[in-house]
């Protein structure tokens, strides 16, 4: 176990082995040492590695050659780096974070590197773990904040240094603004408080959040690579399916210069997929085009703001309603999914809906698995619009044009036998990012069965993987 000793050491040669020969002698391992003269000609910082007895007897030593200044085992040292701008006046908010808190500052040092930052590294006196954990909660929302060294058998210090350097580490990789750091720190704090909850380790929760964050970092640009296929359902009507490397397909239905989509995908890859429709329909901003929407969740809205009509049942609608109130969407409402659903509406750059432009089909009025709740109309031909009741997520919506013996089933069903390596590699991570990708498994399943039941023959346009038939 470690202990930090504050000793009043004489400022005369031979001091400093005077206290090393005590610590050593009982058993104690020197692990840090902190002393500026420029300070305190007297006080020196040393952190001590040693037994529960053998710091029984290093106290009983300092005291008895009168270095002892106080309790060892109420304080201890910890080393943190604040990245601040190379400008003036930018420390003096940390600083004043920092006297607010009370905590004595130790050590200091810094130098410009010839960037645009400065690294300012601090050796803080910590005799209250809840205080320091206060402390960097509050720094960290101003600067980026490393803390470099500290004791790792305090569980309060070390949950947040854990999530502290996970966001530090989300900052970097998605390239997030400080807003989005401190939103990052919120919800990976919530993360870390539901995991002590639960008793569970947080290596494994953290690591499956920063697989999801690498594998939309890995895919952008020349990585995304989505799978694009048109077939012509008509003399007129063409559909376009767009199958990115994760999250739902995107389908256009395209009669003459209108387009009519089925989901947007994620949000995270805007750029990728505004070059992607340019080249599919020319000047894709200039054209009329509508969204279905057939489910609330992020990786099939991602990119609504980018239409003029959404059309949607009333239970999407309301779920995009409670975001704008600032309140739980219905994912969010299950207290051990919703940091996690937080945490991934800000790594893949989620925007929500634009509510004028939303247009309601319609809401369910009965308790059957599947409703039907209106109809739209795209060009000569009628879509059905059908609500489930649940079984994925509230809100959940199919669309199907008897006509054309077209079925658009959204994540009801997902055609994993078609998926790509990559999206096989997403499907597998997003099970371990919440308690369960379907609200009500049974419901879902239900669901599944009877549209494919329903509907034999149909071609069959899935939430994920290639189109069947």
């Amino acid at each position: 176990m470690r202990k930090t000793y504050i000793t009043k050491t004489p400022d005369q040669a031979g001091a400093f082995l005077v206290s090393t020969r005590a610590i050593s002698e009982n058993g104690g391992n020197i692990v840090r040492v902190n002393y500026n003269k420029a300070v305190d000609a007297n006080a020196l910082f040393m952190e001590v590695d040693a037994t529960e007895e053998e710091h029984r007897r290093i106290a009983a030593r300092l005291e008895e050659i009168k270095y002892l200044t106080d309790d060892p085992g109420m304080r201890q040292i910890i080393l943190i780096e604040l990245r601040l701008p190379d400008k003036p006046g930018t420390l003096l908010p940390t600083l004043e974070v920092i006297n607010d808190h009370h905590i004595n500052i130790s050590y200091i040092n810094s130098q410009e590197n010839g960037t645009p930052y400065q690294n300012f590294k601090m050796g803080l006196v910590v005799e209250d773990s809840t205080e320091i954990k206060e402390l960097i909660d509050e720094l960290s929302k101003i600067c980026e904040v490393r803390v470099l060294d500290y004791d790792g058998s305090d569980h309060l210090l070390d949950s947040t240094v854990f999530y502290v350097t996970f966001a530090n580490e989300m900052r970097e990789l998605l390239d997030l603004s400080q807003n989005e750091t401190n939103a990052v720190l919120t919800y990976a704090s919530q993360v870390m408080a539901t995991l002590d909850e639960l008793d569970d380790s947080p290596e494994e929760a953290f690591a499956n959040i920063r697989s999801f964050a690498r594998f939309m970092a890995n895919h952008t640009g020349e990585g995304f690579g989505a799978k694009v296929t048109t077939r012509k359902l008509a003399s007129n009507l063409k559909l376009h399916c767009i199958e990115p490397p994760c999250g739902s397909n995107v389908y256009i239905l395209e009669h003459y210069e209108a387009l009519l989509f089925v989901d947007s995908g994620f949000g995270y890859f805007e750029p990728e997929m505004d070059e992607l429709l340019d080249e599919l329909f020319g000047n894709f901003s200039a054209r009329r085009k509508s969204v279905v929407v057939t489910n609330p969740d992020i990786d099939n809205c991602g990119l609504l703001h980018l239409f003029d009509t959404i059309y949607l049942c009333r239970n999407a609608y309301r779920n995009f309603e409670l975001e704008s109130q600032g309140k739980p969407s219905f994912r969010e409402r299950n207290a051990l999914n919703a940091p996690y659903i937080a945490l991934s509406k800000i790594i893949s750059r989620y925007n929500p809906p634009i509510l004028s432009r939303c247009a309601v089909i319609g809401k369910r009025e009965t308790d059957d698995p599947l409703e039907t709740i209106g109809a739209l109309r795209f060009g000569n031909w009628l879509f059905e619009v059908i609500e489930g009741a649940g079984g994925h997520v509230r809100g959940e919506t199919v669309i199907v044009c008897h006509e054309l013996k077209l079925l658009f089933m959204g994540d009801l069903f997902v055609n994993v036998a078609g998926l790509t390596e990559h999206q096989r590699e997403f499907e597998e991570l997003q099970p371990s990012l919440m308690a369960n990708v379907d609200a009500n498994p049974a419901l879902a399943a239900q669901c599944r069965a009877q549209l494919l039941a329903d509907f034999p023959g149909y071609t069959i346009c899935p939430g994920r993987g290639p189109i069947i038939g």
